[in-house]
């Protein structure tokens, strides 16, 4: 684990927080709710088969143990593609106290006191944050979107929208599948090197008739590629560290969901 990522209690529930941002912020674990069976305890997500109050009050434990407004969280409906939403007022609150607004697997805003969040159970999550432009977004990156490079496209947008600087965007890759455990067949591989070509191939270790793929290491390189110099990896793999997080891969799908979240 990176050195600038800390842990954090807060009655049952343990999160992890990074040194580098001084806005409130969390990857949340397994930890500190209510939910029960597969999905003990802190599950986040609506579609996982939970009763609709326990993941409600999942993420009033959650608004209470960092100190973020409960009624202005704002999610999306990811879906494994590059499209990046901009909060504006009108959406906020989407995904849990207002219908979901968008599919799409990035969200940024620079509106105050409203939590951005996106969810994880292997992928990779990334929060970022602009301190001068006073912007921040919260990015979802499956191997499908690390390919179409949604991350430096969420930057993008930030600059876009909020004119932000590369240099001056902080980005901490969150908790995901590491390259030790993301073992997969030849068509994962060939369709993100037929998408990314040759930059990806460092990141692509062949393991007699299987493949390893760094996806944290991936999105750092486009990350680099984008002009940011901030960027910390938590370097936790949910697959490794099951007993904290939960891992599609370790649960075969029967599992809730974590997530990185990010508040002006």
């Amino acid at each position: 684990m990176n050195n600038k990522i800390i842990s954090k209690i807060s009655g049952s529930m343990k999160y992890y927080i990074c040194s580098e941002l001084n806005i409130r912020h969390a990857f949340t674990t397994k930890s500190g709710g209510v939910s029960t069976g597969d999905l003990e305890s802190l599950n986040l997500g609506f579609s996982r088969g939970d009763k609709y109050e326990n993941v409600i009050k999942n993420y009033q434990i959650l608004s209470n143990a960092i100190d973020i407004p409960f009624d202005r969280i704002t999610t999306t409906k990811q879906v494994h593609k590059n499209d990046v939403s901009v909060v504006t007022e009108e959406y906020v609150g989407s995904g849990i106290n207002k219908p979901l607004a968008w599919e799409s697997d990035a969200l940024v805003t620079n509106l105050k006191n409203t939590p951005l969040a996106g969810f994880y159970a292997d992928c990779v999550v990334s929060l970022l944050y602009d301190p001068v432009s006073e912007s921040c977004g919260v990015c979802h990156s499956g191997w499908r979107g690390t390919a179409q490079e949604i991350l430096p496209r969420t930057v993008q947008k930030m600059q876009e929208c909020f004119n932000s600087k590369p240099e001056d965007i902080i980005c901490v890759i969150g908790p995901s599948i590491g390259v030790c455990c993301f073992e997969t067949d030849a068509d994962v591989p060939e369709a993100m090197e037929k998408q990314m070509g040759e930059k990806v191939r460092p990141f692509i270790h062949e393991k007699g008739e299987k493949f390893h793929v760094d996806l944290q290491g991936i999105n750092q390189m486009l990350l680099k590629n984008a002009g940011l110099n901030k960027i910390i990896n938590t370097d936790i793999c949910t697959y490794c560290h099951s007993d904290e997080f939960w891992s599609h891969r370790v649960t075969n799908g029967k599992r809730g969901v974590q997530a990185g979240i990010i508040c002006l």
